[in-house]
């Protein structure tokens, strides 16, 4: 996603402060053929993220990157303004990613940096569902206060992909 993040910036008629990035398929053909592959990528890369925490059997945090994962394929294929836009909210999942991340991989191994690292990442994606749920995502803003929240989250998942190999042998 941090790719779209960056990709929406230069993208003709679209506006990355105030549109989400979903708007990219109201524009230029090869812009929203460039919206959906990378959003179904980014799906696709967090559906493995499942895979691999089912492996770590870190069931919960399984549970929910592939819920999440699935809401992101389908904000890929299903455009914006059908309710199947993100599987009818499944996005929200997003936010216990990382907090049942820090519970079930990182608190047993008392690694607590990461583990307030991925308390924040999930308390900061829930206060911003939370804003749009309730209408006070600034008007105007909306584009970029998305693209903050997913910035923040993906590259929750990056680092913890990164460092995975160690928390799972517990020598991180």
């Amino acid at each position: 996603m941090t790719l779209l993040v960056v990709f929406s910036l230069f993208v003709p008629g679209h506006d990355p402060v105030s549109q989400h990035m979903s708007e990219l398929v109201f524009g230029p053909a090869w812009a929203a053929w460039v919206d959906t592959a990378l959003t179904v990528v980014a799906g696709i890369s967090v559906c493995l993220f499942a895979v691999g925490a089912a492996y770590s059997r870190a069931w919960f945090t399984a549970l929910n990157a592939f819920a999440f994962g699935a809401a992101m394929i389908s904000s890929g294929i299903v455009p914006t303004g059908s309710p199947l836009h993100g599987l009818y909210g499944l996005a929200l999942f997003s936010v216990l990613v990382p907090a049942s991340f820090a519970a079930e991989a990182l608190a047993p191994q008392n690694k607590s940096g990461l583990v307030l690292y991925s308390l924040a990442t999930s308390t900061f994606g829930l206060i911003y569902m939370w804003a749009l749920l309730i209408g006070l995502d600034p008007e105007g803003l909306s584009g970029l206060t998305q693209r903050i929240a997913t910035l923040v989250a993906f590259i929750w998942f990056g680092v913890i992909a990164v460092r995975w190999p160690k928390i799972v042998r517990g020598n991180l």
